[in-house]
């Protein structure tokens, strides 16, 4: 255990280097705390030859909590969406079977004593119900936003087997199209954008594989860009297109999942866990509600003819102020409609309760952003 704290302190030392002995040494018993790990190693050799099987399941969860993420439910009380949704992934965790689950929570920057940046990343790995590792780290500050989580992750998983069932679950902020600046709260200089998300889902896969079911946890998921950015790396994508109001997809629906993995049946599962995930959302929330399933090898020939025309409006719209810009239901833009847009696409939508949208019966199924002419 003191070997893990030692490593942390020399960790945070190596960032600052001017740093005189004497702050090191009154800071070190909280810090101490602050970066307290499991005593487990990762040794390559023990990992190969770790009798356990493989597992039947694994998740890759990535909770964003770097920003304003408190909402309040339907009885006004105040809700942090981030630490709630990171709570009910460590209860999955510890219920399911034969299950791995890695839970990366990206925490804001914070300094020890105003002077000594700490982890903004804490990482818990469960395997079969049982915490085996959890680690705090750093986030990757360069061009490559999942360096870190991506390392962590090949550090630990187990072998895959042929019959492994994959999840990329991401919860956070709307996931900016253009160039992302200002995602963290805490360090604005940091970009994040669909792009990052598309190669931080390849580092994970790898060239040759995919996820069998992607969950994108933020407001306005569905566009015609974002979802054929990630189509090479999941099967089955769920994803809100409009105002997601920071409540999040429920995920007990996970607790039926082998009911649909003995028949094979992700993309089964994947409406099962919509339609859950929209029944809950239903229940707490006036405005519109709606949520996507996608199984983007049916749209293919949709995205190919959208995401084209789609990324010629974000070419021209990259000028203008955020403000300047409004999104609506791809259905209700004429260039929009194609053929084939109802592929490989199913939505479930309820209107706002209130307000000039109220009276929408349907969604298509797909977003697009466009600029503000009132």
């Amino acid at each position: 255990m003191m070997q893990q704290h030692t490593h942390c302190f020399r960790s945070t030392a190596r960032r600052l280097p001017g740093l005189s002995l004497a702050i090191a040494c009154a800071a070190l018993t909280l810090l101490l705390s602050a970066c307290g790990t499991m005593s487990v190693s990762f040794d390559e050799k023990a990992k190969a030859e770790d009798p356990t099987p493989p597992t039947r399941f694994s998740f890759v969860f990535i909770i964003h909590g770097d920003g304003d993420y408190v909402y309040h439910d339907t009885e006004g009380r105040e809700r942090r969406a981030n630490w709630r949704t990171l709570r009910a992934a460590i209860l999955l965790a510890r219920r399911l079977p034969d299950t791995e689950i890695f839970i990366f929570h990206q925490r804001p920057s914070r300094k020890l004593l105003y002077v000594i940046p700490l982890p903004d990343g804490d990482f818990q790995y469960y395997r079969n119900g049982e915490l085996k590792a959890r680690k705090p780290y750093w986030r990757s500050g360069g061009a490559f936003r999942f360096e870190a989580e991506t390392a962590l992750y090949h550090k630990s998983a187990t072998p895959a087997g042929p019959e492994r069932t994959n999840f990329f679950l991401y919860f956070g902020h709307e996931i900016s199209e253009f160039d992302g600046a200002g995602y963290d709260a805490s360090t604005p200089e940091r970009a994040f954008n669909v792009r990052d998300l598309s190669a931080g889902l390849k580092s994970f896969t790898g060239d040759t594989t995919r996820f069998d079911m992607l969950v994108l946890s933020t407001c306005f998921g569905g566009t015609p860009h974002t979802i054929a950015a990630l189509a090479p790396y999941s099967r089955t994508i769920v994803a809100s297109p409009d105002n997601l109001h920071l409540s999040y997809f429920d995920l007990r629906a996970f607790t039926r999942l082998e009911r649909f993995s003995d028949s094979d049946d992700i993309p089964g599962f994947a409406h099962y866990f919509a339609q859950q995930a929209f029944n809950r959302l239903s229940e707490n929330v006036q405005t519109a509600v709606t949520v996507a399933v996608y199984e983007p090898d049916k749209a293919e020939n949709y995205l190919l003819t959208a995401d084209s025309r789609y990324r010629e409006r974000l070419s021209a719209l990259k000028d203008p102020a955020p403000g300047s810009i409004e999104y609506v239901d791809c259905g209700d833009e004429g260039s929009y409609v194609l053929p084939g847009m109802n592929d490989g696409v199913s939505v479930l939508f309820r209107s706002s309760r209130f307000g000039r949208a109220k009276n929408k019966l349907n969604h298509s199924g797909w977003q697009c952003c466009r600029l503000v002419t009132r």
